[in-house]
């Protein structure tokens, strides 16, 4: 798979087919120019996806829960830690035409207002009340990924959740020392969630859930 070809990349900047912020087309910059060893920021995954002719991160993980939402009939859905730009939730409302209320949630702040996505500019934790949603649905939510999954599993809550590729703070407040063991712990401490390795491209990454419905 080709990461860094110039030209593409300046092409992927100049068109931003993701709305980037000036701060995270400069991260992007900082990654494809000073090249980490076994390190890419999300903005750059991107744009080797895009080069490469692979759907986006929210394409995808959208395009598999279409059919579960649409079977299940939901009606409200919660994404947590959606970023600035809300991808996820903004490309499932415009493919379910509208019928589902998608509410987006994330402590990093917006970077645009929304006619159709309900915006939530707050931290979630174990214990948010999600009493009024459907669905928990995360990509790659960082440190609350551990409070989805465990809010959802003790209040019965249909949840998913693409894991990061690198470990993140417990709620215990340990960090693990590498991703393997964070994926371990979490299979450990949740066992009657699913686990699956999702793949997107050279691109993967640890992904659980909380029944087969959502298995890859």
């Amino acid at each position: 798979m080709e990461i860094y070809n110039e030209e593409k990349f300046k092409r992927f900047m100049e068109e931003n087919p993701f709305k980037f912020s000036e701060e995270r087309i400069e991260r992007a910059k900082k990654d494809f120019y000073e090249p980490r060893k076994g390190v890419m920021c999300d903005e750059l995954v991107e744009f080797v996806l895009w080069a490469n002719g692979y759907p986006a991160r929210h394409e995808k993980f959208g395009d598999h829960l279409l059919p579960i939402i649409k079977r299940n009939e939901w009606k409200n859905v919660l994404e947590v830690g959606c970023g600035e730009v809300f991808l996820l939730s903004e490309y499932l409302f415009e493919k379910l035409e509208g019928k589902v209320k998608f509410t987006a949630m994330d402590k990093c702040g917006f970077a645009r207002d929304s006619k159709d996505i309900t915006l939530i500019d707050d931290e979630f934790t174990e214990n948010y009340d999600i009493s009024g949603y459907d669905l928990i649905i995360a990509q790659e939510p960082c440190e609350a990924a551990e409070c989805i999954i465990k809010n959802c599993t003790e209040n019965d809550k249909p949840f998913c959740v693409i894991l990061c590729g690198a470990p993140h703070k417990r709620l215990t407040g340990e960090i693990d020392e590498d991703v393997n063991s964070w994926y371990i712990y979490l299979m450990k401490t949740y066992p009657q969630c699913g686990f699956g390795i999702w793949r997107n491209g050279r691109f993967h990454s640890g992904y659980i859930y909380s029944t087969e419905e959502f298995g890859l």
